[in-house]
């Protein structure tokens, strides 16, 4: 199996509820910066595109939102979907977390534990976020002024999808997406790529009595997981590839801006993304990312009209 076309995690994207609520919620529990806000790139209907990540949009812990409350569409969770997002934090910090929890009004749902590491889980927007301990991982945080630098999340650890036909997954991940699998914990299989590691993890999840989820654009679903590759030459060779297996349901590449994109709907229904990075900073001075609302190419109508509609219809306030 060839391996480094794939280096691991690059962003996942959310169906949440309010711009708002996405604000508060990944800057002021998470401790995220608030990097880029723009609008989704596909449809006629304008709805935010939220980018929460490090200081500079590091492949690994770019998490991004579509807020969609004011279309009036609710999601369906299940099977054939990204169904939990983990975040990476130091050894020593989870009592920290279950207290900043719990005084930022966010219930934690479960304590767990699955590969020897101890998990805690709250929702937002419908959706479920962990933390967990990961003493390997040295990535530089965010300077987040809701969370100590020294208790803070370092990036995603791994993500959860879940399935009901698991064998045909398997020879996805294996064969056309260069993951590899490194151990089992119950109904969990853990995919790592390269050398493995914090950002480069994911947890499959067998759930073979588990309804399908909804593939569209709904609030309070994981829309898809995007993946980091090195170049164009990887990106299209990941798509040559897969395409070659018989995984034909592949798109184009996308420009999406700050990043460049082709989608696959995978055997086990949960929609990829291999993604070559454009980075974040083309249209914004470092000091003001996040700042201003950058418009999606196809709407072609005044600017201002439509920056002044979006703070009626979902007001941000940082």
């Amino acid at each position: 199996m060839e391996t480094g076309l794939i280096h691991g995690l690059h962003h996942i994207t959310l169906c949440t509820s309010t711009a708002q609520g996405d604000v508060d919620f990944f800057v002021k529990v998470i401790g995220q910066r608030f990097i880029k806000r723009t609008l989704f790139y596909d449809g006629r209907i304008p709805i935010y595109h939220l980018y929460f990540s490090d200081a500079d949009g590091t492949p690994g812990t770019v998490m991004t939102t579509f807020p969609m409350r004011r279309t009036g569409l609710a999601g369906r969770k299940g099977s054939g979907q990204f169904t939990a997002i983990a975040y990476s934090i130091p050894t020593g910090s989870i009592d920290f977390w279950r207290e900043h929890f719990g005084k930022s009004g966010v219930k934690i749902v479960e304590e767990s534990e699955r590969f020897g590491e101890k998990y805690l889980r709250v929702v937002h927007a419908g959706i479920d976020f962990e933390v967990v301990e990961d003493p390997s991982d040295t990535r530089k945080p965010w300077k987040s002024e809701y969370v100590p630098e020294q208790y803070a999340v370092r990036g995603f650890h791994n993500w959860t999808a879940t399935v009901r036909e698991f064998e045909d997954m398997d020879i996805f991940l294996k064969n056309a997406w260069y993951f590899r699998p490194t151990m089992s914990d119950g109904k969990f299989t853990r995919y790592e790529a390269g050398v493995g590691g914090a950002g480069r993890r994911i947890d499959i999840l067998h759930e073979p009595d588990m309804r399908q989820g909804m593939w569209t654009l709904a609030e309070g679903i994981i829309h898809h997981g995007a993946f980091d590759v090195p170049d164009y030459d990887a990106q299209a060779r990941v798509k040559f590839d897969t395409e070659g297996m018989g995984f034909t349901d592949f798109s184009d590449r996308k420009n999406r801006g700050y990043f460049e994109s082709v989608y696959v709907r995978t055997p086990g229904g949960v929609m990829f993304e291999a993604t070559k990075s454009l980075g974040f900073k083309m249209d914004e001075e470092e000091s003001r990312l996040g700042s201003e609302l950058k418009i999606a190419p196809q709407f072609d109508v005044s600017h201002e009209e439509l920056r002044a509609l979006m703070q009626v219809e979902d007001p941000i306030h940082v």
